[in-house]
């Protein structure tokens, strides 16, 4: 409860940098679900009288901004994953912001250092454990790579952005050559090319396809409350969340962000 209501004072906050006094509606481009955000942009609404444009979108974001250039109506850009939000920013479609409750409320670890783009939510990239089979699942991410698990293993497809995430914090914290033979390893111990969304991997542990696979946390929340698909109950309540950390100084569960950033040439800039 506290973590819906903090998000939703912070998207408000977040929304109200686009906005001006005059104006009647701000526009805004996601790559976040409409049940994830419908419910920020309501309040916001509820609270301001402001309308909230949404165009929910499933790719192409930068390719969109660069063809309508600085006509673009976006004034704010909602994303999952920190690189996103990078890449927006380095194909010139961000502007930074100054804003005393932003940086109040907002930690310097999960915003730009030029205040470009702020993160809202924090999700973990963790382990979903077979309580049968596996029940304490790995202690470290290191461990994925131990040929114990040979065949044991699930996970999404290597270019997913949520993959890329962790192997990009595995080359940080194990350099590029550890973190070469350190994927060699977990590709070795998987049971079967990485496939499907999050969801799927918890269904192939239940399924008994795998003992372990790499998913975000919260996942398993949405899947335990899940009335109208109650097979999802099942699936989650079938496994242990485990929080690996990367080992050595400065190592930790690996969490990434999602969040927003103003347009480049956003019509309705505060």
């Amino acid at each position: 409860m506290f973590a819906k209501f903090r998000t939703s004072l912070l998207a408000t906050v977040a929304l109200s940098v686009a906005t001006p006094v005059i104006a009647d509606e701000i526009n805004v481009y996601s790559y976040r679900q409409p049940e994830l955000i419908d419910h920020l942009t309501a309040k916001f609404t509820a609270d301001t009288g402001i309308k909230v444009n949404t165009a929910f979108l499933k790719k192409g974001m930068i390719e969109k901004l660069d063809a309508e250039g600085d006509r673009s109506p976006a004034d704010l850009i909602f994303t999952v994953d920190m690189s996103r939000l990078y890449a927006a920013q380095q194909a010139g479609h961000t502007q930074p912001v100054e804003s005393e409750a932003l940086m109040a409320n907002i930690p310097a670890d999960v915003r730009s250092p030029d205040n470009h783009w702020f993160g809202l939510t924090t999700r973990a990239r963790i382990i979903y454990a077979s309580k049968e089979r596996a029940p304490e699942g790995v202690a470290t991410y290191e461990e994925l790579a131990d040929p114990k698990w040979k065949g044991k293993i699930c996970t999404r497809s290597g270019t997913h952005i949520y993959t890329i995430g962790l192997i990009s914090a595995a080359i940080y914290h194990m350099g590029e050559e550890g973190a070469k033979t350190w994927l060699q390893g977990v590709k070795d111990n998987l049971a079967r090319k990485p496939q499907g969304n999050d969801r799927a991997q918890v269904k192939a542990v239940f399924a008994g396809e795998c003992d372990i696979a790499i998913g975000m946390t919260y996942y398993m929340g949405k899947m335990l409350n899940n009335k109208k698909n109650p097979e999802q109950i099942e699936w989650a309540n079938s496994i242990n969340v485990v929080f690996p950390k990367f080992t050595g100084e400065g190592g930790g569960t690996h969490v990434n962000i999602s969040g927003m950033a103003l347009a480049k040439h956003a019509p309705n800039k505060a």
